[in-house]
């Protein structure tokens, strides 16, 4: 299974954020930069089988940005396991029951999360020293998933370079 993890990109502050934190949006400058990203991932030649996005409007929007970009609306699919308070767990159980192990996956959602995440499946513990930039994105592949060592990181990029592709 090819993963790909995208970390969503540049919302609102939290601090100045006067309604639920799940409802937090993308800044304008997040909307631009992650609209760049999205054709520099597409030029990558990345192709999704499938898109799971977290709830939160943040990433919601950075995967809806992404899946016009890439063509693949209709793959897009929400995941509460994807929210900051996910049940990573649950999330492989979901990969391995739910996806084909030729398919490519993209997930949306929040660090550190997402890094913990990477790390777990790259290391077997969530101690690696690892941060996804908002907009960043890694490249997982894995034979068989499990919440373990079972994964090779293949490469994580900055959005910077994600936007220089574009």
């Amino acid at each position: 299974m090819n993963l790909y993890i995208l970390r969503h990109a540049i919302a609102e502050n939290k601090p100045k954020w006067k309604g639920p934190d799940s409802d937090r949006p993308l800044t304008k400058e997040g909307i631009q930069k992650m609209k760049k990203a999205a054709k520099g991932i597409r030029r990558l030649g990345i192709l999704a089988d499938w898109i799971l996005t977290s709830p939160y409007r943040r990433a919601y929007d950075t995967a809806m940005i992404l899946a016009k970009e890439l063509k693949v609306k209709k793959q897009l699919k929400v995941s509460k396991m994807l929210a900051p308070d996910g049940d990573q767990k649950a999330l492989v159980r979901h990969l391995g029951l739910n996806f084909r192990s030729w398919e490519s996956v993209i997930l949306v959602g929040h660090d550190p999360y997402l890094s913990q995440f990477i790390s777990v499946l790259t290391s077997g513990t969530k101690q690696l020293a690892l941060e996804l930039d908002k907009g960043g994105l890694a490249k997982l592949t894995s034979d068989s998933l499990t919440y373990d060592q079972c994964a090779r990181l293949e490469w994580l990029l900055t959005p910077k370079i994600l936007k220089k592709l574009a």
